[in-house]
């Protein structure tokens, strides 16, 4: 018999024969697979307005059982519930087993002329194994973290073309990436003159019509790059020359 035990933030802890799982410590994951044999088929869900549902499936190819927990947040630490339901939200999941998660819309109070973005969170906090288990112990579980993008129907254009429309021009002390599109674009891939920007000190990601600072050394020449494809690959490669900061006044 489980005791499954919430927290008022939605952290969630297990006790099962006076075992405790916590979820104490958890790791955004930026890729599908883990170490811990537990994978996501997917690394982003692209929600079309005019879907019913979406789906993915999670699998563990590990030894132990897991729990899992998922759902869909605002940001990807605050655990304020985003206007998407995921069924089944807590489950058990067998070693070498998959389950699909169907997510699904509630209402429609979205923006209609770009993309909205949200954060699936998918917990999985494994069993303890052995007889010789103490009173309480604490087993860690992991967490995924997966970008969710709503998109409305009806944007003038297709997002498999967007990913060269970036806008590159010098600032004092840098490059500011303009983002024209209706469209989240994350830079996989961003070089200024042949040397990559260090893209952990701002955000890969430009909010549709926003922008983002990079610094880089230099203040003109030729700026490379590929963005993160609705499949999670990178896109054709796009080239723009910046003019030096002279040559814009």
């Amino acid at each position: 018999m489980c005791t499954f035990l919430f927290s008022p933030s939605g952290a969630l802890a297990v006790v099962t024969g006076g075992l405790l799982l916590a979820s104490g410590v958890t790791l955004a994951a930026p890729s599908p697979g883990s170490p811990g044999g537990v994978s996501l088929s997917q690394t982003r869900v692209v929600f079309l307005s005019t879907d019913k549902a979406q789906t993915l499936a999670i699998k563990n190819t590990d030894s132990r059982v897991y729990l899992i927990q998922s759902r869909v947040q605002m940001t990807p630490d605050e655990t304020t519930a985003a206007p998407f339901v995921v069924t089944p939200p807590l489950f058990t999941l067998q070693p070498d087993n998959r389950q699909l998660l169907r997510i699904v819309a509630q209402g429609d109070e979205h923006p209609k002329d770009r993309e909205s973005v949200f954060y699936l969170s998918v917990l999985a906090i494994p069993a303890r194994e052995g007889k010789d288990i103490a009173p309480v112990q604490v087993s860690m579980g992991m967490r995924f973290v997966i970008k969710l993008f709503y998109r409305p129907a009806g944007l003038q254009e297709s997002m498999e073309t967007t990913a060269c429309r970036l806008r590159f021009m010098p600032v004092p002390g840098g490059l500011r990436v303009e983002n024209p599109t209706p469209y989240f674009q994350t830079l996989g891939h961003l070089t200024f003159n042949g040397t990559p920007v260090n893209m952990d000190v701002s955000a890969s990601m430009l909010a549709p019509f926003g922008s983002v600072r990079y610094r880089v050394t230099g203040t003109s020449g030729q700026a490379d790059w590929q963005t993160v494809t609705d499949y999670g690959g990178l896109s054709a490669r796009c080239r723009q020359t910046v003019p030096s900061t002279q040559e814009t006044s």
